[in-house]
């Protein structure tokens, strides 16, 4: 019966110390990048600073990232706020800013270049809206929704009927 309580109380002891070992990471992985790649198809990367590199499932990224895809290909990127992005086959995007960190100085600011993707927005957006932004060669759109999807058509924003589902 002791040895029974002195097992449970070592097997909690090391959970409790696995668990603080976690969240130490998961803050320092929040204090460095954006986000993480939580799922991808097909040949995806990144580039930043002149240099290039895939990205796969587990992967970081970071603030002035060109994620890009490939015919076929796709990523879905979660931000430290929450929010989901899924970048679409044969697209450009750039994470311009993005700063979460649960107040008034929370900014985000996606660049889609070509292509397409899909939001489903995180705290951000719903704590300040006017703060989080989505930039494409023909507008600067200011988000108030919590889903929704972008198309770019040459230099111009699909019509819905124009717009290919994956």
């Amino acid at each position: 019966m002791i040895i029974m309580r002195l097992k449970s109380k070592i097997l909690l002891s090391l959970l409790l110390l696995a668990g603080m070992a976690v969240s130490a990471v998961a803050v320092a992985v929040a204090a460095d990048s954006s986000g993480m790649v939580v799922a991808s198809r097909g040949e995806v990367s990144a580039i930043a600073n002149g240099s290039s590199r895939e990205l796969k499932q587990g992967d970081l990224v970071y603030v002035n990232d060109e994620i890009l895809t490939s015919a076929r290909s796709f990523a879905v990127l979660q931000f430290t706020d929450g929010a989901k992005v899924t970048v679409r086959p044969d697209s450009k995007l750039i994470i311009e800013t993005y700063l979460y960190a649960g107040n008034d100085s929370d900014e985000t600011t996606l660049n889609l270049v070509s292509g397409g993707l899909r939001v489903i927005t995180g705290a951000m957006a719903k704590t300040n809206p006017e703060n989080y932004k989505v930039r494409t060669p023909v507008a600067l759109m200011g988000v108030r929704g919590t889903e929704f999807s972008i198309m770019l058509c040459g230099d111009q924003i699909c019509d819905d009927d124009q717009m290919e589902l994956d």
